[in-house]
């Protein structure tokens, strides 16, 4: 396997970690912000309440993708490693 094969292969696995991380991380922080402005405009100043709310909006989240995100993820090995052949040359 030459380096060119390397990269490629390294740039589409890099490419599926952020298509699959991608959508989690942004509810975490869109929860995140919009709690912040909430206790910034309350001045209700207690970690409990943004570390909650993250973490049940990612875990819902989490539970509402998971099945695209599987499909995404079958989808992707099976292509891989269909195709794999023309590496090991």
């Amino acid at each position: 396997m030459n380096v060119d094969q390397v990269v490629y292969l390294g740039r589409m696995m890099l490419t599926e970690v952020v298509l699959l991380a991608g959508p989690i991380l942004g509810v975490a922080i869109l929860v995140s912000l919009v709690v912040n402005v909430a206790q910034v405009l309350t001045s209700l100043q207690d970690m409990t309440i943004s570390a909650v709310t993250r973490l049940v909006a990612t875990g819902a989240a989490l539970f509402i993708a998971m099945p695209w995100m599987w499909r995404h993820l079958a989808h992707f090995t099976v292509s891989m490693l269909s195709d794999f052949h023309t590496y090991l040359q």
